[in-house]
Parts: C-alpha cells; sequence; structure tokens
C-alpha cells in the first residue's frame, strides 16, 4: 500500500489529480487518500451494505478524519475503507483506507481512535461519509469540511454578586481554513452568549473583537458563560466558556416554627416551610432572588418566592435531623447556610383494602394491615360494632394478622343493621390505625346458578348463558332485576360488557351469544333500589375453538 494521500475532484469531462502530500511512513500508520475509479452519479440508497458503519466518525479542523471505536475496542472492522461523496455532484471524490492507530498510552483501556492524515477537497463544505461498494453504498455521517468557528481569549468579568448582577464578556472570534490552515477574524457577526439561565446576542466588531454587558439572574448553579458562534452554511458552529468568579453573601434559612419540629408517621409527606434571606452589601437584610433553587425533595428542587419564602415536601422515613439548604448543597451568589429540623418518625400500621359485607354468614372483612417499616411480628386486630356509629364501640371479635402475608378474611355473626369498623391499638412508639365506620344495612344478594354451555365452541356458533339470582336471608328468588354479562378475553386484565338480561319471577335469566374467542364470563348485579349488596357470579370459563 503506498503511503501518499491522492485527492481527486470532479471536473468537466474526467477527474483532475490533486497535489500529494508524503504520510507518515509504515504500512499501519499511514494515511491514504485515493480516488474514484470512475465519475458517476450517485445510486440509491441501498438495502445492504459490504461493511457496516464505524461506531462513529468525524473531522478534526485540520481536516483529518477520525474513526472511533466501541468502549470495548470492537465496532471498527479491519480493512476499512471510507469513501467521501460530494452532496453536489453525487460523485465519490476521495477514499481513506490507511490510518494510524491511536490507543491509550497506558495500555489500560482498550479503546482507540483512528486518524488519517489531512484530507484536501477541492472544495469547502460537507461531505457525506460512506463505507461499502459505489452500488451499495452505506452512509455513516457527515465530514465537515467548512470553514471553523473559533473562540479564543474569553473573559468574563469577576466580582459579580447579588448587589451587582452585571459583567462584561469579551473574547476574540476567528475562522480557520482547513485547506490553508490559515485564520482570519470573523467580522460583523452575531453570537451567542449564554449562561445557565440567562442567554443574549451580541456582535464582532471589524476586528472580530467582541465586548458586551451581560447580566446575571442570581439564581444560577453556575456563572459560567459561554460564547458561541451559531452555524451557517458556510461556517460550523464553535465555542467557549469562561467562569466569572462570584462574592458570595452571607445568608440565613429560617425554618417556621412548626417546621423546627415535627412528629409524623413512617412513609408519610411532611412539608417544611420557611423563608431565605441574605445580607446585602450595606448590611441590609433581604430575601434571596426570587426562583433561588433549595435542596432538591419529592418535587425536584423547589425554588423560592418573591419574598424568599419556600415549601419543601420530604418523605419520612428516618429518625434524624432533615437538613434544608441550597440546591447541591452549595449556591455560586450565597454563602453555605443550613436549617435543620429535627424529625421524630414513629412507625405505623394502617389497613388497606378493607372491605365489610353482610350475606348469610353474617358480617365478612376482607383487607390488608400494612406495618411500615416491616415488621414480621403478628399482632392483634379488634372487630368493633355501634348502633349509631358514634358512641358505645363494643369489641365483637379479635383476630390475629400475621405481617408476613398482612391479608385477612374474617366472617362473623351481626346485627342487621348497624356501624362496623377494625381497630389496631399499636405499641406505644407506633401509630395505630381505625377504619372509618361503615353502616352495614342491605340485603345480600347472590348468584345461585351461572353457566355458560355448550362447550367447547367454534367460532361463530352460539350459546347461552343461564343462571339464578336470589336474595334476603334466607335467600329467595330476586325477579324483574337487571343482570350485567362481562368478557374477559384470554391474555387481557379487562372485563368488557357484553349485554343484559332481566330476571323471571323466579329469578331466573338467560342470554344468548356468538362465540368469538376463548376466555372468560362473569355476572354483575348492581343495586338499584338502595338497599341491596351488589352481587357477582362465579367466574365460568369458555373455550372457543376456530
Amino acid at each position: 500500500m503506498t503511503s501518499a494521500v491522492v485527492v481527486v475532484t470532479a471536473v468537466l469531462g474526467g477527474l483532475a489529480v490533486g497535489e500529494a502530500a508524503q504520510a507518515i511512513p509504515g504500512a499501519a500508520q499511514a494515511a491514504v487518500v485515493r480516488g474514484t475509479a470512475q465519475a458517476s452519479s450517485a445510486p440509491g440508497p441501498a438495502q445492504a451494505a459490504s461493511s457496516p458503519c464505524p461506531p462513529e466518525m468525524s473531522a478534526r479542523q485540520d481536516g483529518s478524519l477520525v474513526v472511533h471505536s466501541e468502549p470495548d475496542g470492537t465496532g471498527v472492522p479491519d480493512g476499512l475503507v471510507v469513501h467521501l461523496r460530494d452532496k453536489k455532484t453525487g460523485l465519490r471524490v476521495a477514499a481513506v483506507d490507511t490510518f494510524r492507530k491511536v490507543t491509550d498510552p497506558d495500555g489500560i483501556l482498550p479503546d482507540f481512535q483512528l486518524v488519517s492524515e489531512p484530507l484536501k477537497p477541492a472544495a469547502l463544505g460537507i461531505y457525506t461519509l460512506e463505507v461499502g461498494s459505489e452500488t451499495e453504498p452505506v452512509v455513516c455521517g457527515d465530514f465537515d469540511y467548512r470553514l471553523r468557528a473559533v473562540v479564543t481569549e474569553v473573559d468574563v468579568v469577576d466580582g459579580v454578586s447579588l448587589d451587582r448582577l452585571e459583567t462584561t464578556v469579551s473574547a476574540d472570534v476567528t475562522t480557520f481554513d482547513p485547506r490553508t490552515g490559515a485564520s482570519a477574524p470573523l467580522r460583523n457577526t452575531k453570537v451567542h452568549l449564554s449562561g445557565e439561565r440567562t442567554s443574549q446576542e451580541a456582535t464582532t466588531d471589524a476586528q472580530g473583537h467582541l465586548s458586551s454587558p451581560f447580566t446575571f439572574r442570581g439564581t444560577e448553579n453556575h456563572t459560567e458563560v459561554r460564547v458561541e458562534v451559531p452555524e451557517t452554511p458556510d461556517v460550523s458552529a464553535g465555542g467557549r466558556s469562561d467562569t466569572a468568579r462570584a462574592v458570595r453573601q452571607k445568608a440565613e434559612i429560617l425554618l417556621d416554627p412548626e417546621s423546627r419540629k415535627i412528629k409524623t408517621r413512617y412513609g408519610s409527606i411532611a412539608t417544611i416551610t420557611g423563608q431565605a434571606v441574605r445580607i446585602a452589601g450595606d448590611g441590609t437584610r433581604k430575601p434571596v432572588p426570587e426562583g433561588t433553587p433549595m435542596l432538591a425533595d419529592l418535587t425536584g428542587e423547589p425554588r423560592t418566592k418573591a419574598d424568599g419564602r419556600f415549601e419543601r415536601q420530604l418523605r419520612m422515613v428516618h429518625d434524624r435531623p432533615v437538613k434544608t439548604t441550597w440546591a447541591g448543597g452549595r449556591s455560586p451568589w450565597l454563602q453555605y447556610a443550613i436549617a435543620d429540623t429535627d424529625a421524630e418518625v414513629v412507625e405505623a400500621g394502617f389497613f388497606t383494602d378493607v372491605k365489610a359485607t353482610i350475606g348469610s354468614a353474617g358480617v365478612t372483612f376482607t383487607g390488608g394491615l400494612a406495618h411500615k417499616p416491616l415488621s414480621q411480628t403478628p399482632t392483634l386486630v379488634e372487630v368493633q360494632y355501634s348502633a349509631d356509629g358514634k358512641t358505645s364501640w363494643k369489641t365483637r371479635n379479635v383476630f390475629t394478622v400475621d405481617f408476613a402475608t398482612a391479608r385477612f378474611d374474617l366472617a362473623l355473626p351481626g346485627e342487621a343493621d348497624g356501624y362496623w369498623r377494625l381497630r389496631y391499638a399499636a405499641a406505644p412508639r407506633m401509630q395505630g390505625s381505625v377504619t372509618d365506620p361503615v353502616r352495614l344495612t342491605r340485603t345480600a344478594t347472590e348468584f345461585t346458578k351461572f353457566n355458560a354451555a355448550p362447550e367447547p365452541l367454534r367460532t361463530g356458533q352460539s350459546f347461552s348463558i343461564k343462571g339464578t339470582l336470589r336474595h334476603e336471608t334466607p335467600a329467595k328468588a330476586y325477579g324483574g332485576q337487571l343482570v350485567l354479562f362481562y368478557f374477559q378475553p384470554t391474555g387481557s386484565q379487562d372485563y368488557v360488557f357484553k349485554g343484559h338480561a332481566k330476571t323471571a319471577a323466579n329469578g331466573s335469566f338467560a342470554h344468548e351469544f356468538t362465540a368469538d374467542g376463548t376466555g372468560t364470563w362473569v355476572a354483575r348485579y348492581r343495586d338499584a333500589d338502595g338497599k341491596h349488596l351488589n352481587a357477582e357470579s362465579r367466574r365460568d370459563d369458555l373455550v372457543v375453538n376456530p
């Protein structure tokens, strides 16, 4: 393989060969760019390629091509050849097939870069990078061979503070020409000045110099300002940053009285409120700027209001002081300040998903009892009754809940009308729980029969759902009531309403359907007169074959 760089340019009637330059000697460290074999229009996108794209390819300022491997050193095929295609003419104008390999000098990291010698296309612009053959090219990105915007001598004047937020930003802006290596001032050009929360435009003078005032907001987490030249068709973007040294002012974080000491249940959300103030240069106390970020909470980074007040939402799980300070623990504008909330977190027990019903067997309670933090010790729960739901609560039953499962299902005899609740007294350092009273007066309702038949079925075949609805104790037929039918297709979590039927005087009902899939059928009764409990039938699986 020759150690040379050859560049070709399409001209009228054929190809013109550009200047050759001596490459780095050695087969593994030379960079070669060869011209295309023939000039032809660019083919359309191919569905397949003879070789894959490397993980990343880019152009350096001097026009050399850099190929990056994966972090583990893979992704770059052996014998890599990268082609440049002119976006305007559609012709391939160069092929790069030799690179020097740059690896970790300590030999620890396996990734590497392949770097070519500077390429010298005839015209500035953005070229397409391809691998693969001319007939089956694979596009791998772009090769940016435009003038490069270069920002140097960036200076953001120090000494800003919350009393003086304005500073001056200066810089020199030039362009670098990869063809010649020459630099020139970028005259009378708009550039962007941007901080964390503020941005503005400025314009360079006839010498490419920039000097512009810039005003911070005083709520930034840093005082860095970036000078950025925006991209244009002829010039690629470029930029550089500098940080202004800010004078931090003394500050205080004052918690409201109710936020200085709190006692709360484990896992609950506590609200901490207060005001943040600063000591200005003249010694006066002032609110910190509106929007000053405070230490993160459940909502993100809460920000102060115009009067310096703030509110933080925290989930309480530890018996230790809760600290309130600036976001990230520090501010470029304010000296470190902190306020502690003395937090006492008590263990908590609470009921979950509790349901109380009345049926032929009496009162039934189902649900769960949670303990935070998790406990493995079984505990006792009381079932209590009151005639008016306010006074004279009497314990009718005591049962054990094992926190390993934390679920319960209890039935016991009870009055036809009255109020019921569950009570968990808990331990001295623990917050107990009592369910809301529930009045149980409605008449029990149940499906005593429910069946979908015949089965199995074929798609399109008719079938019937039949059953019986009964109520009261002892149970008797419940006629003239609406029964709703729902279907859950196999694999779905949802039940879909399919129709309804009315019960006959003897409580029976029937409805005909057309089979369209395997799944589960269920019938439901919903209280219509305010005196009955809802009811649901057993679930009946129905197999439907194609």
